[in-house]
């Protein structure tokens, strides 16, 4: 849950000190001085994250890591190990073992609070993206952090040109990425404003570097990065040797995913960039998987058509257009029919398959800005702003047409099954009507067709029960009925 830490450290005087430094801070805190304890909190009280000291007396920190990591209680948790001040060595390996970051004690108070901050914003946005009540590790997110088939793309945008002489050398050919090198001299130089030019061309990975006198260039640049609109999913690693506290600070509020201080290191920087890039993935999967979902909600799963949730309130948003503007509109309800004939002789199946022939013959046979959703079991409403009353009725009965013209032809390689439609239509210009108001005058205007024989377009008369057949319908057709 947000808001709780467990802290892990066998050294009681530490445990205290570092709870003293997140006092304030709005977070509920535990102790503990033992994994076997903090794995029994843990079963109590799902923290979000863990502060796990690097140096435990009983068993070494990446073991402590992997048995953290592979708790299920632990797998939305942030895992950050302490380690003693100006400890480099062995950082890439407690970072691979399973941690998401890695803090000197004697980190300045601010700077730990603002990279605490950080690992709450990254797991928040995660959070806003999931389904409720499910965990993070959903199906397709749990793949292996270190192994993706296709090399990820990495923009490194170096202070200077022999930083990025320098920096390729020691980062090309890092596995599972292909990194481009850019320096950001030119723009120091001239002090021109931050062109689109040097920008990364699309959502990735991007290490920024800053040297001292650059640090003004680099957060402009980092602030212009993460105010483009056309980069949603962007994970930036701020590589800022000896940078200070207040340049830490400005970088993770402004948006970088983690500020690297220490030398440059090689083994560090591709062993971050691989846990940024599962966080990028995880929060792409998810934008998939809720874009699916809400695309699932609105869409038949047989026809592939809106649904009705969809396409009623869409209605109304027509219908309110239509009254505001004085433009004309249409709606349709089309249904077809003996549909129960088809599925009692030939099977549901090909009951199925004749619904999925109209649904494409009808969506075939009307413009890119109408609406064609399923609405019942057998039903079909389409809806055409901006038509005129004679562009609507010819579209109808272009409809009707269409699917007459196209008998369902069973997989089997039985029979063709002959395929009619009646449709229902009512004008939105016709006096200013609720959605379901229209909807019910399209409904009885359906009806009248059916009660005429069938296979055939019907319009709704304003102000009354009646409808009226189409004009231009073909002579005898009344006498086929499917």
């Amino acid at each position: 849950m947000p808001g709780r830490i467990l802290i892990l450290d066998d050294d009681v005087t530490r445990r205290i000190t570092l709870a003293a430094r997140l006092s304030g801070a709005f977070y509920e805190i535990r102790l503990a001085d033992t994994l076997e304890e903090a794995l029994t909190q843990v079963a109590e009280w799902q923290p979000a994250m863990l502060l796990v000291a690097d140096d435990l007396a009983r068993a070494p920190a990446a073991g402590v890591l992997r048995r953290l990591r592979a708790t299920p209680r632990l797998a939305e948790a942030a895992l950050l190990v302490v380690t003693a001040p100006g400890a480099h060595m062995g950082r890439s390996d407690l970072l691979v073992a399973g941690a998401d970051d890695v803090i000197a004690r004697s980190e300045p108070q601010e700077v730990f609070k603002a990279r605490l901050r950080s690992h709450d914003r990254a797991r928040e946005l995660l959070q806003t993206l999931k389904p409720r009540g499910a965990a993070l590790s959903l199906p397709g997110l749990a793949e292996d952090r270190a192994r993706f088939r296709t090399p990820t793309r990495v923009t490194v945008l170096a202070p200077e040109p022999d930083s990025a002489r320098a920096w390729q050398t020691e980062l090309t050919g890092a596995p599972g990425f292909r990194i481009e090198f850019r320096d950001l001299s030119s723009l120091r130089e001239t002090g021109s404003s931050l062109s689109a030019e040097i920008l990364p061309d699309r959502a990735g990975l991007l290490v920024l570097g800053l040297t001292p006198g650059s640090e003004a260039l680099g957060l402009r640049l980092l602030a212009r990065l993460k105010a483009r609109a056309d980069q949603p999913d962007q994970e930036i690693l701020l590589l800022a040797p000896g940078a200070s506290a207040r340049t830490q600070i400005q970088g993770f509020e402004i948006g970088a995913s983690t500020v690297m201080t220490g030398p440059f290191d090689a083994a560090e920087i591709v062993a971050r960039l691989r846990l940024l890039r599962a966080r990028l993935m995880r929060r792409q999967s998810l934008r998939l998987a809720l874009n699916e979902g809400m695309r699932a909600s609105i869409t038949d799963p047989l026809t592939g058509l809106y649904n009705r949730r969809y396409a009623l309130p869409l209605l109304a948003q027509v219908a309110r257009r239509g009254a505001m503007l004085g433009e004309p509109f249409a709606v349709m309800v089309a249904d077809l029919d003996h549909f129960k004939t088809v599925n009692d002789r030939f099977g549901h199946a090909a009951g199925d398959l004749a619904l999925q022939t109209v649904a494409e013959v009808m969506r075939a046979n009307l413009r890119k800005e109408d609406v064609l959703a399923r609405i019942g079991g057998e039903e079909f409403l389409a809806i055409l702003p901006a038509t005129d009353p004679e562009a609507a009725l010819a579209s109808a009965e272009r409809l009707r047409a269409r699917v007459r013209d196209c008998p369902v032809r069973p997989e089997n390689g039985g029979p063709a099954i002959p395929l009619t439609i009646s449709v229902g239509v009512t004008l939105g210009h016709e006096g200013r009507r609720s959605p379901e108001a229209l909807l019910a005058d399209a409904d009885r205007a359906l009806y009248a067709a059916k009660h005429a024989g069938r296979d055939r377009v019907m319009r709704h008369v304003p102000g009354g029960e009646a409808s009226c057949p189409l004009p231009l319908a073909p002579e005898g057709r009344a006498e086929r009925q499917a």
